[in-house]
């Protein structure tokens, strides 16, 4: 069987064992990758969820560590990354999933001049710090001060909870306050994956910002090719993107 075959099913069969919540089944652990617990057919948690309940709680409520919220994600996600790194990420997460399908469009956009150079330029080694600058402002700095308001706006959450939620119970539930706002943000989400080839993995994804420093010491041991060798020996056969 061949390599991209085998990754698909296992992305399939991940998504699929992540979505039978309808069979009654439900694991009380949280996902090892980025997707909504909000989503009517969630099986478990997002691993994001316990880390900002557990700082709202230390800062705004009774300034004691709820310890089981806040080790949890990271014992699975550490577990997870020792393990594979951020192998998690091409091999189950259903976003990346998703940005397979759209990133094979994102490859034929680079035939234009326009959009060639796009996840090339050399700025773009400074971009994928902005996954960490999410992580941290978005999800505990946010949630100590002000709430949950990551949550509220995220795109995953959208795609997964809010939309599905919206379409299988109609007129059950409305629109939330940050409706709109989440929704310019989703489509945002929707143009990066499309023009960009796993724009939102590179860039923003605070999920990948924790399994990424894990990439060093993980089993997998999975590393980034520097650029001036990417450039030097590379075919461009895309066989690694297919």
């Amino acid at each position: 069987m061949k390599f991209q075959l085998k990754r698909l099913l296992a992305q399939f069969f991940i998504f699929l064992s992540a979505n039978l919540r309808p069979f009654g089944v439900k694991t009380g652990f949280c996902y090892p990758f980025f997707y909504c617990n909000a989503c009517p057919s969630a099986t478990s948690a997002c691993p994001l969820r316990p880390l900002e309940v557990s700082v709202y709680k230390f800062i705004q409520d009774d300034n004691s560590i709820k310890w089981t919220f806040l080790l949890f994600p990271i014992a699975i996600l550490g577990l997870i990354g020792a393990l594979s790194g951020r192998a998690v990420c091409g091999w189950a997460c259903p976003i990346g999933l998703l940005q397979r399908v759209t990133g094979k469009i994102a490859r034929k956009f680079k035939k234009y001049p326009l959009f060639k150079k796009m996840g090339k330029h050399p700025i773009e080694q400074y971009l994928r710090y902005i996954k960490y600058i999410n992580l941290i402002g978005l999800v505990f700095v946010t949630s100590a001060l002000i709430g949950f308001y990551f949550t509220d706006i995220c795109p995953i959450g959208f795609l997964t909870g809010t939309i599905p939620t919206l379409l299988l119970f109609p007129g059950k539930y409305g629109p939330s306050s940050y409706f709109w706002i989440a929704l310019v943000i989703f489509i945002l989400f929707l143009i990066l994956i499309f023009l960009i080839e796993r724009g939102w993995c590179r860039y923003f994804c605070p999920v990948g910002a924790i399994l990424a420093p894990f990439n060093k010491i993980s089993l997998m041991h999975i590393t980034r090719v520097p650029e001036e060798t990417f450039q030097k020996e590379c075919l461009h056969c895309n066989a690694c993107s297919n």
